[in-house]
């Protein structure tokens, strides 16, 4: 089973949240952090201005696909 070491989720509300653990899940992957934070539209702000890189839950699915297919 792959390990990804200090990997986080942040969502933004429970639907998202399900929708992450459900993903991980369906991967076999179990060491992924999935946190629900009620504080994301302001850490998206803050990492929008700092021109750092924000992913949807899709590019995140794609990442992990991408990432478990290489065992």
């Amino acid at each position: 089973m792959p390990s990804f070491p200090r990997f986080l989720f942040r969502v933004k509300d429970r639907q998202i949240e399900e929708e992450a653990r459900q993903m991980v899940s369906s991967l076999g992957i179990d060491d992924v952090e999935i946190r629900r934070d009620d504080t994301i539209k302001d850490a998206w702000l803050e990492d929008n201005e700092a021109l750092k890189t924000t992913y949807g839950l899709e590019d995140i699915q794609e990442y992990l696909e991408r990432l478990t297919s290489r065992r």
